[in-house]
């Protein structure tokens, strides 16, 4: 065998290795959930301290601001919004490379011919790029990355405000059921007077039976609420993602105001637009959609295909080049940029929807937000003055002998109304000031510009 005869096994076998030197490898990765039952089943809200959050202390109980840094960290949801963005990552990061060259041999023999062997040509296919659409893939799976991205932060937003929702709803169980609990024990006073006053004959028993069954309903509503409350919690640590059997104190706090609380409202409906986590993931789809559509439109432009090949032909020893160029005439990619169009029509009216809504529930929440002040307002500075005034002198009377035992149940009984009402337009307050929040997003960019705290 002759030297060139020796040399194209020789490039065919180092084209190969090469070749699947270059590929990856499959590894199995099989599922583990004996592991991941006892780590959930050991999982404590301890977190290690950092210098931004030195004083993160669950000992001394979990505050709501403690409870949404967990969130971030332990929320099932979150981590998996979180992985499905390495997705996107993957493909920006690994897009708009050079195609493949392809490897290709013609072999060739004379039918007929008994001298005349198998004679071959090796080529080796490569596309030029020179229409520039790599690039703008590139920048597409930058944008459809960031738009994901977009979509995380969204989605953790939202999941912060759902935890100060229950937080908030934790909290006016916490204050009702203790509420109910003083009412009880006062109550509870009162009737042993009332039965003493009933053995001496100064009372009727229908008049003293009032006070056990109001006892016994106030029994069964703390049990009630005891109940509720134990819900809130477990809805709470589902959140956290943390077990049932945690050894940690939720707080009754309130949830803490966002960045927007102190700002003018101009300046907050300005902003809406640039921090609005629903406008800001349809800016960045709709980003995504004019990538998509400039790269489809740039697909039109050929790129340049070179096949440069050398063998035996009739036996002589050659090189060939090929130069191959695909013509937009018949197809130029029509449908791929129709499509782009419409889709990017769908995400420019998707980003207009967003904001006109976004601008609609601002001005219902604040709406709510004023109503729930004003009569929260209102029972402070008149109705709760009124009934604590009507018990604390039907007690002095009752201390000076003369007990009515009616108007004093009547006093107990408007006194807890009186407090529930509040803790009640506290809890709406609260939801509207929450809706607000969660509009305006975790840190919009009128409030960096004027010194707001994210």
């Amino acid at each position: 065998m002759t030297a060139p005869r020796r040399t194209l096994p020789v490039l065919l076998s180092v084209l190969a290795l090469a070749s699947l030197a270059g590929c990856a490898s499959y590894e199995r990765k099989p599922l583990d959930l004996d592991s991941v039952r006892e780590e959930f089943l050991a999982r404590t809200p301890a977190l290690p301290a950092s210098s931004a959050d030195a004083a993160f202390d669950v000992a001394d109980g979990l505050s709501a601001a403690e409870a949404e840094a967990l969130l971030l960290v332990f929320n099932r949801e979150l981590r998996i919004a979180r992985l499905e963005a390495g997705v996107t990552r993957a493909n920006a990061e690994n897009g708009g490379l050079w195609a493949d060259p392809t490897l290709g041999v013609d072999f060739t023999r004379i039918v007929g011919s008994a001298s005349q062997g198998v004679e071959a040509i090796v080529s080796l296919g490569l596309t030029l790029p020179l229409s520039g659409r790599l690039e703008l893939e590139k920048a597409r799976l930058d944008a459809e990355h960031a738009a994901q991205l977009a979509r995380v932060a969204a989605l953790e937003w939202s999941t912060v405000a759902d935890l100060r929702r229950a937080w908030a709803e934790r909290a006016a169980l916490v204050a009702e059921t203790e509420s109910a609990r003083e009412t009880l024990g006062r109550l509870a006073e009162v009737r042993a007077i009332v039965d003493r006053m009933e053995a001496a004959g100064e009372v009727a028993r229908i008049e003293s039976r009032l006070f056990r069954i109001e006892e016994a309903k106030l029994v069964a509503r703390v049990a009630e609420l005891e109940t509720e409350l134990s819900a809130s919690t477990r809805a709470i640590e589902s959140l956290l993602d943390l077990p049932h059997a945690v050894d940690v104190v939720l707080l009754a706090d309130l949830p803490p105001r966002g960045a927007s609380a102190g700002l003018p409202r101009e300046t907050v409906l300005a902003g809406l637009a640039d921090a609005n986590p629903a406008v800001l993931v349809a800016r960045a789809e709709h980003e995504s959609a004019e990538r998509r559509l400039e790269e489809e439109i740039r697909m039109q432009w050929p790129d340049l295909t070179l096949g440069p090949g050398y063998g035996k032909d009739n036996g002589d020893r050659k090189w060939v080049l090929g130069v191959g160029v695909t013509l937009p005439v018949f197809n130029g990619n029509r449908a791929g940029i129709a499509a782009a169009e419409a889709a990017r029509e769908v995400a420019r009216t998707r980003v207009e929807a967003e904001l006109t809504r976004a601008l609609g529930d601002f001005a219902a929440a604040e709406e709510r937000l004023a109503d729930a002040s004003r009569r929260r307002a209102n029972l402070e500075e008149s109705l709760l003055p009124l009934v604590a005034a009507q018990y604390e002198e039907t007690r002095e009377v009752a201390r000076l002998g003369e007990v009515k035992t009616l108007v004093l149940l009547e006093s107990l009984k408007q006194e807890l109304e009186a407090r529930a009402q509040l803790i009640a337009v506290r809890r709406d307050e609260a939801r509207a000031a929450i809706a607000l929040d969660e509009l305006v997003g975790p840190a919009p960019r009128a409030a960096a510009a004027e010194g707001g705290n994210p």
